[in-house]
C-alpha cells in the first residue's frame, strides 16, 4: 500500500504542476511565481491527503468484506451456486494451509463440470495433507475429465486411496472397472466382491456395485447378451444361429470344466442360458457358482444380484 500511496502522490504532483504552470508563466515577479508553485504543492498534498483519509490504505475493501460476511453467515442451502462458489473461494483464500478448505472448493468445481480446476485444487489439498477421501475424489475427477476412462493418473490416485483406506467403495469400484476394461475379469471380480463384502449388508454403495458387477461379469467376452442380441441374426438361417449359440455354450462349459474357479465364467453361462429360454440351466450355473464362491459375502451378493436380474430366483417365479 505504501508504493500505491507514493504513486498517487506523484500523480497528484504532476497534475498540480500542470494546473499551476500557466500561473507561474504569467507571473510578473518572483513572489507571484513562488505563490504559483505553492498552489501546486497544496494541490498535491490535498490529493494525497484525500487518498489517505478516504482510501484507508492497508484496510480491506469494505463492500467485499460485507459480502464475505454475509455469505459466511448464511445457510449454505440458501445460497445460489455462484454464491456458494464465492464462499468456498473465500474460505480457501483465507486458509491457504487448510487442506480441507482446498478440497471442498475442488469438489465443488468438479461437481459443476470444471474438472480441470477441481483437479488442481484437490492436488493442492493433497500437497498439504494426504487424505484418502480426497485421493478418491481426485481419481473420480480425473475419470470425469477423461470422459469415463480410468487413466493411469486416476488409477494411481485410486490405488493410493485404497491403500490408505480399504473400506472406501469408490476406489475399489473404479480399480475393478480398470481391470475389467483391460480384460482381467478375475481381478475385477476380486476388487468388486472384496469391497461389497466389507460394506454393511444393505449399504446402497454395496448394492449398486453388486448390480453393476453382476451385469459386467456375466457378459460374454464378445459383448453383452440380451434380448436385442438376436437382431444381428434376424436374417440368418435359424439352424445356423442355434449352432452358434450352442457352440458358445459348449465352449463356456468346457472352459469351466478346466477352470471351475472362474466366477465370471459361471455368471456368463447363467446369463446365456437364461436368455436362450433355459431357466433351469441358468439356475444350475448359479448353483455351481455358489458352491465355489458362496462363502465369500461379496461374491454371494453379486451372484444374488445376477439371479434377481435374470429372474431365476424362486421368488420371481411365484
Amino acid at each position: 500500500m505504501i508504493v500505491f500511496a507514493v504513486v498517487i502522490a506523484l500523480i497528484g504532483m504532476v497534475g498540480a504542476l500542470y494546473i499551476a504552470s500557466p500561473l507561474a508563466k504569467g507571473a510578473t515577479g518572483p513572489f507571484m511565481r513562488l505563490a504559483a508553485f505553492g498552489i501546486a504543492a497544496l494541490i498535491a498534498l490535498g490529493a494525497l491527503g484525500a487518498y489517505l483519509v478516504g482510501g484507508s490504505p492497508g484496510l480491506e475493501g469494505r463492500p467485499y468484506t460485507e459480502v464475505e460476511r454475509r455469505l459466511a453467515e448464511a445457510e449454505p442451502e440458501t445460497l445460489t451456486l455462484p454464491e456458494q462458489e464465492e464462499r468456498l473461494r473465500s474460505i480457501a483464500r483465507r486458509n491457504p494451509d487448510d487442506a480441507q478448505a482446498q478440497a471442498m472448493l475442488g469438489r465443488f468445481l468438479s461437481r459443476t463440470d470444471r474438472h480441470l480446476e477441481g483437479v488442481a485444487m484437490m492436488e493442492r489439498s493433497l500437497r498439504i495433507e494426504a487424505d484418502p477421501r480426497v485421493m478418491s475424489d481426485l481419481g473420480q475427477s480425473l475419470v470425469a475429465l477423461n470422459e469415463g476412462q480410468v487413466t493411469p493418473e486416476a488409477e494411481r490416485a485410486f490405488l493410493a486411496a485404497a491403500s490408505a483406506d480399504p473400506d472406501l467403495p469408490e476406489p475399489a469400484f473404479f480399480l475393478g472397472a480398470a481391470a475389467y476394461d483391460a480384460g482381467d475379469r478375475e481381478t475385477a471380480a476380486e476388487r468388486w466382491a472384496g469391497i461389497v463384502g466389507r460394506l454393511e449388508p444393505g449399504d446402497p454403495f454395496g448394492q449398486a456395485i453388486a448390480s453393476r458387477a453382476a451385469d459386467l461379469l456375466s457378459r460374454p467376452q464378445g459383448g453383452p447378451v440380451s434380448e436385442d442380441d438376436a437382431a444381428p441374426f434376424a436374417d440368418a438361417d435359424p439352424d445356423d444361429t442355434d449352432a452358434m449359440v450352442d457352440g458358445m455354450i459348449g465352449g463356456l462349459e468346457a472352459r469351466l470344466q478346466d477352470d471351475p474357479d472362474d466366477l465370471s465364467g459361471w455368471m456368463t453361462l447363467a446369463r446365456v442360458r437364461a436368455m436362450t429360454g433355459e431357466p433351469d440351466a441358468a439356475r444350475s450355473a448359479l448353483t455351481q457358482a455358489r458352491s465355489r464362491f458362496g462363502a465369500d459375502a461379496g461374491a454371494e451378493a453379486i451372484i444374488t444380484a445376477l439371479e434377481t436380474a435374470l429372474g431365476t430366483n424362486e421368488d420371481s417365479e411365484t
